[in-house]
C-alpha cells in the first residue's frame, strides 16, 4: 500500500471512530478528549449542514415560538390563520405557488382556527402599518382566530412581518409582495 492510501485510510478510520464515540457518549476513551472532539466535528458538521439549508430546515413555527414567545400549536395555528386569510384574498394559482414554496403549509392550514365572526379590530389596520379597507374583515377574522388560539389580537400584528420576512427569504421577494398584498399590509 502506498503512502498516500495509508494515510487516507487512517484518516478515515479515525473519523469512523470519533464519528462512533460522538455518537455512543458510553463509549469510554483513555482520556475523553477523543469523544469530546468528536462530537465537536459532528456538531460542527451538522451546523454547516443546517445552515447551508437556510431557513427551510428551522420553519416557520420555530422562529415563531423563538421570536414572539408563543406556543408550538398557537404558531401553528397562528401561522395556518395568516395563510387562511391571504388564501381567501389571493388568486388561487398564486397561493399554491406560495403554498409549494413554504414548508408545512398543508399542516399549518389545517391547525387554523376558523376565521368567522369576529369582532373587536380596534386599532388592528394602524398596528399592521395601514390596511386597506378590503382586508378589514381579514383583520378582524384574524384577531377572533388569534383569540381562540388564546393569544391577543395584537400579535396579529407580531405574526405577519415574520410570515412575511420567512417567505421573503424562502420563497423571494414577490411572494413576500403578493402575502402582503392579500393581507392589505404595506
Amino acid at each position: 500500500m502506498n503512502k498516500t492510501k495509508c494515510t487516507q485510510l487512517s484518516i478515515a478510520i479515525t473519523i469512523l471512530f470519533l464519528a462512533g464515540c460522538a455518537a455512543n457518549p458510553g463509549v469510554s476513551t483513555s482520556d475523553g478528549v477523543a469523544a469530546q472532539t468528536g462530537q465537536q466535528a459532528l456538531n460542527a458538521g451538522s451546523a454547516a449542514a443546517s445552515s447551508s439549508a437556510g431557513l427551510n430546515q428551522i420553519g416557520l413555527v420555530d422562529i415563531l415560538v423563538h421570536r414572539l414567545g408563543v406556543s408550538p400549536q398557537q404558531a401553528l395555528g397562528g401561522a395556518g390563520a395568516v395563510f387562511q386569510a391571504a388564501k381567501g384574498n389571493m388568486d388561487p394559482q398564486a397561493f399554491t405557488s406560495l403554498s409549494e414554496s413554504v414548508p408545512g403549509m398543508s399542516t399549518m392550514l389545517g391547525a387554523a382556527p376558523s376565521l368567522s365572526g369576529a369582532t373587536g379590530l380596534g386599532g388592528m389596520s394602524s398596528m399592521l402599518g395601514g390596511a386597506s379597507s378590503g382586508s378589514s374583515g381579514s383583520l378582524a377574522a384574524l384577531a377572533g382566530s388569534f383569540q381562540q388560539l388564546n393569544l391577543s389580537p395584537d400579535m396579529v400584528g407580531k405574526f405577519i412581518p415574520v410570515i412575511t420576512n420567512y417567505v421573503q427569504q424562502s420563497s423571494g421577494q414577490a411572494s413576500a409582495q403578493l402575502l402582503q398584498s392579500a393581507l392589505g399590509v404595506r
